[in-house]
């Protein structure tokens, strides 16, 4: 692991050489590259000499800076510094989980010509719109505090600040067309009880690509962490 200082924290990343387009593992919201998602897919880049950056966020895992301070704006800019800072000009398949599926679509359309492919697993563009209904005593702890927090479901709290729920409604996808031409694979679990399944075939009727295919798992959940799930993850980015 490795790092260098991009606008006032120090981001890590793991780095990978090799051929075809760079993979990268884009994590979702308090996530980080340690994930076995994002481990299973740097293992496989190694094993097969396949070029492979994960990073982590401003504020999250082992990079600096302040959580309470990230948004999806800042994470974009982020993770394109890190691409830009390890392989200027490479053409990239990006690879999502949960909110790193928005931040996927976002530098995707950015990236433009240079996108070879996009992987989306349990995408969720826009989240703060249809899945964070904030109560009253939460809005009461915004004015205060400027953040609220709320239990996970997966181990400890989610904290949600006022900096990203301002910056996520400057960074909408789903008001109409998603400007990407790229080849994309959407990948969710239809027992998902965060991020509706639905959503991934919203996604696909707005990009503008015409090879696009969503692959639902049945008795998939949320994290798709299982080996079979890890398994149809990597045949899909081996695809593109």
């Amino acid at each position: 692991m490795t790092s260098f200082d991009h606008n006032g924290s120090r981001l890590a990343f793991r780095f990978t050489g090799g051929d075809g387009p760079v993979l990268v593992f884009l994590p979702g919201y308090m996530s980080d590259m340690s994930g076995s998602k994002a481990t299973a897919l740097f293992d496989w880049a190694v094993a097969r000499g396949r070029a492979c950056l994960l990073l982590d966020y401003s504020g999250c895992g082992a990079s600096g800076g302040d959580f309470l301070q990230g948004s999806i704006g800042r994470w974009t800019g982020d993770a394109l510094a890190v691409l830009a800072h390890v392989a200027p000009g490479a053409r990239v398949v990006l690879v999502g989980s949960s909110m790193g599926g928005w931040i996927a679509l976002r530098a995707g359309v950015m990236l433009g010509a240079r996108l070879a492919g996009l992987v989306l697993v349990a995408a969720a563009p826009d989240f703060p719109d249809w899945g964070l209904e904030i109560a009253p005593d939460e809005a009461a702890a915004l004015a205060v505090k400027g953040h609220f927090s709320r239990p996970s479901g997966y181990g400890g709290d989610y904290l949600y600040s006022r900096v990203f729920l301002d910056d996520a409604a400057a960074c909408r996808m789903l008001g109409g067309a998603i400007a990407i031409t790229a080849p994309v694979r959407l990948l969710h679990g239809q027992r998902d009880d965060a991020v509706p399944w639905r959503l991934s075939l919203d996604i696909a009727e707005r990009l503008a690509s015409d090879d696009v295919q969503a692959v639902l798992i049945k008795n998939g959940d949320h994290r798709l962490s299982r080996e079979t799930d890890i398994a149809r993850l990597l045949a899909l980015v081996d695809e593109l």
